[in-house]
């Protein structure tokens, strides 16, 4: 004769599976990470985004018990690697350190972009925001940047910037520009931005909107001047520079920012996890002062934070793209 559990002991019996289930994923967290974590990086090895993960990954090493290793995955503007890192498995051993540009821009640029930014991937923590800076040969008749927006707004047509490229945040910062104080400016795009610094050395285009990292070098050498910043705050690198808004453009911010991400679907304690290791990295004096010297200021926050800023400027730059009507098949 067959005997059946009291239904007691299969509530009990039940209730024990459900809170073995239950604890899996914080175990699971908590384990975490047994073995090395690839940092995607999208551009060559020595811009930027290797400095920056470079400079973080010895505390980030330290914070996590474990080797970071940073692997370049070049190309398409940094398309290629954001869609490895979209497309990785969700296990928080594969993260992908972004900017703005794959981010908030791409998206508005490629018609068939791989990949959905906020939906293929999930915020860690912000890192960086680093500011632009206006500038002009030293032939230039401006000793101002409110003269230099005079200028650009009383000459229609006449005045030309560079960028690196279409679609980067030097050209869409000056499209800003053009926009906001009604300037009509002409667009000259490089293959990179040593060509285009030496035809504006030269003389061959009138202004740019460079990166910190990028331009100082150019202006030390005294070729070059710097007008105004493109932040909210002045640089400490150019204390003397006026940001944007003080030249008077109020309410004009640009920045390249930076930012870890990690794969849509990666558990929220391991996300948490990583948050809690960078922002204890990026609050080291050591590494808040070489992120200084790069121009930057460091940035972080929740993931949600950085979810709300990368939303926010994936709105913003929509309809400048759309503007210059800038595809890239």
């Amino acid at each position: 004769m067959k005997t059946h559990p009291r239904p007691l002991a299969r509530q009990a019996a039940a209730l024990a599976l459900f809170a073995t289930v239950a604890a899996s994923p914080p175990a699971a967290a908590q384990a975490y990470p047994s073995k090395p974590i690839t940092v995607v990086i999208q551009y060559p090895v020595g811009g930027p985004s290797d400095a920056l993960a470079r400079l973080l990954a010895p505390r980030l090493q330290a914070a996590l018990g474990q080797p970071l290793v940073i692997e370049a995955r070049v190309g398409a503007g940094g398309n290629i690697g954001t869609d490895f890192v979209a497309k990785a498995r969700p296990d928080g051993y594969t993260l992908l350190l972004s900017s703005s540009g794959p981010l908030a821009i791409s998206p508005w640029l490629y018609p068939k972009l791989p990949y959905r930014p906020l939906k293929d991937l999930v915020p860690v923590v912000q890192l960086a925001a680093v500011p632009l800076v206006l500038e002009v040969n030293d032939a230039n008749p401006a000793r101002s940047a409110a003269e230099f927006l005079r200028l650009l707004k009383a000459n229609p047509g006449k005045y030309s910037f560079g960028s690196s490229g279409n679609g980067t945040p030097q050209h869409l910062s000056a499209v800003l520009l053009g926009s906001m104080t009604g300037a009509t400016l002409t667009h000259v795009p490089y293959k990179g931005q040593a060509p285009m610094a030496t035809d504006l050395m030269g003389g061959q285009i009138d202004f740019a909107i460079d990166s910190m990292v990028s331009a100082m070098p150019n202006l030390a050498t005294g070729r070059l001047r710097a007008l105004a910043v493109t932040g909210r705050q002045r640089s400490p690198l150019l204390p003397g520079v006026p940001t944007m808004e003080e030249a008077g453009v109020p309410g004009y911010e640009a920045l390249a920012w930076y930012g870890l991400m990690a794969p849509a679907g990666t558990p929220r304690a391991i996300v948490e996890r990583l948050n809690e290791a960078a922002r204890q990295a990026l609050d080291t004096p050591a590494v808040r002062e070489q992120i200084a010297r790069l121009g930057s200021a460091p940035v972080h926050g929740t993931p949600e934070r950085f979810g709300t800023f990368i939303q926010a400027e994936y709105d913003k730059w929509g309809p400048i793209v759309k503007s210059t009507g800038a595809v890239v098949d």
